[in-house]
């Protein structure tokens, strides 16, 4: 556990490679275009985004393509074939090469993250994960998230991974809610000795939880809307 905490306690997003792992309807794609346009406005090196969701969800980050490649990043999703998507090519390459960045937006359960687990060597120290919790998505409740992380974290074949706080009701989420929402996730974590990495909030609401939270928050600007499609 300590070994664990130490690793998040000072979060920042200079890691070669990021994976976020998660439920579908956790939030894990908006918080991966996020982190890759940040990334990618920052300079160094090259940051490629792969779209590896493969179970079909609500909102794909393939819709935000437009806005990840303006800012400078290289967008990687593989085609579709009889409506079900096929993985991107260069994915185990791109995780080794050492003169690039890669955010992975892996797809919403133990199956979608097998398929990068196939791209994971057992032995990858650049690559770390992070798993996205809206305590406010069904089926979040203590036992169905850690039956989820266990099964989704084991597919992947990454090392245990920090947890992001992400309490979301929809474009209505008021401060209370997130400071709600946020102070439930961290009584979860505490019983179970795990590491949180940072909240993320909505940009409007940045300021605000910067005030009380008591560690690292993120502003997100979201991108994939309601309806089938990115935000106009």
């Amino acid at each position: 556990m300590r070994g664990r905490e130490q690793s998040c306690r000072h979060w920042d997003a200079t890691g070669k490679n990021i994976v976020f792992l998660g439920p579908s309807g956790s939030g894990k794609s908006e918080i991966a275009l996020n982190l890759a346009i940040l990334a990618a406005g920052e300079g160094g090196m090259p940051v490629h985004f792969f779209d590896m969701d493969q179970t079909k969800p609500l909102f794909r980050s393939r819709w935000a393509r437009d806005a990840v490649e303006r800012s400078g990043a290289v967008f990687h999703s593989g085609l579709e074939f009889l409506d079900s998507p096929v993985l991107p090519d260069g994915v185990a390459g791109c995780l080794r090469n050492e003169n690039i960045r890669c955010v992975l937006d892996t797809g919403g359960s133990a199956a979608g993250a097998r398929s990068l687990g196939q791209c994971i060597s057992g032995e990858d120290r650049n690559t770390r994960a992070l798993y996205v919790v809206d305590v406010y998505r069904p089926f979040s409740d203590e036992r169905s998230f850690l039956e989820d992380l266990s099964a989704i974290t084991a597919a992947a074949r990454l090392p245990f991974p920090c947890i992001v706080s992400n309490p979301n009701l929809g474009e209505n989420t008021s401060i209370a809610d997130v400071k709600e929402g946020h102070a439930r996730l961290l009584e979860i974590l505490e019983r179970n000795g795990l590491p949180l990495a940072f909240l993320a909030v909505r940009a409007p609401l940045l300021e605000a939880a910067s005030e009380w939270a008591d560690c690292p928050v993120e502003g997100l600007t979201l991108r994939l809307g309601p309806g089938g499609g990115p935000l106009k």
